[in-house]
């Protein structure tokens, strides 16, 4: 296969509070390192919860079995997720100061990002407590080290919010309709928790696809 000129983008779509999420960011971990520079990784936000207000009891049953399936996934991560988040009488009301305190964390790198993301998914999925609380972010965030006069202004910035909010819509009106999502070169989607196997054979699909193009450059998989 001729080297590609430059990477291939994947961008993932995801949320915090989603323990499906969590999992996929462990398997896809493996082929980051497999495939290394010949793909470029964007990580952006994609609200479950976007409007503010107190999950109904309906919903709460719901989002715990959603955590109850998670946990019957082979890793061994798997049977740490607790249904506490959802169960202990403060249950977030919405996803997005936690995606809010992630974005302000990206200005200070990609790798100050994803501290503070496993930090909060370790929190809120393992340990149950309330990540879109302002103190539990902050203390988070100083735990892992950001500079917290920058992530503190970026974080209450309402520009931030409006930037999830944006994001949210177009995603939206590509086609995405939850998480974890990723998108492979701006045409292939590939929806769920998938087998390591799965997105390994989907990636190398996608990146034998570019170099045999057809005609019709809008083709688009959606799995």
């Amino acid at each position: 296969m001729k080297p590609l000129s430059k990477p291939l983008q994947i961008t993932i779509y995801q949320d915090v509070l989603c323990s499906w999420c969590y999992l996929a960011d462990l398997r896809l971990e493996s082929l980051k390192h497999e495939f290394g520079d010949i793909l470029r990784w964007r990580v952006r936000p994609y609200p479950l919860r976007l409007h503010d207000k107190r999950p109904t009891e309906k919903e709460l049953r719901g989002l715990t079995e959603e955590v109850q399936r998670a946990q019957q996934e082979p890793e061994p991560v798997a049977k740490l997720l607790s249904t506490e988040l959802w169960q202990g009488g403060d249950a977030p009301r919405s996803s997005i100061p936690a995606l809010a305190a992630l974005e302000a964390a990206r200005l200070q790198g990609p790798t100050a990002r994803a501290y503070l993301a496993r930090a909060m998914q370790h929190a809120a999925l393992e340990q149950g407590v309330n990540v879109t609380r302002t103190d539990v972010i902050f203390e988070l965030a100083s735990r892992v080290g950001l500079d917290m006069g920058p992530f503190s202004a970026a974080y209450q910035s309402q520009n931030t919010r409006k930037l999830i909010l944006d994001e949210h819509q177009l995603a939206a009106s590509r086609g995405v309709r939850g998480v974890p999502t990723l998108v492979i070169a701006g045409r292939w989607m590939v929806c769920g928790l998938r087998e390591v196997s799965e997105y390994r054979e989907h990636i190398l699909t996608c990146l034998g696809k570019l170099h045999t193009p057809r005609s019709g450059s809008s083709e688009r998989m959606v799995h």
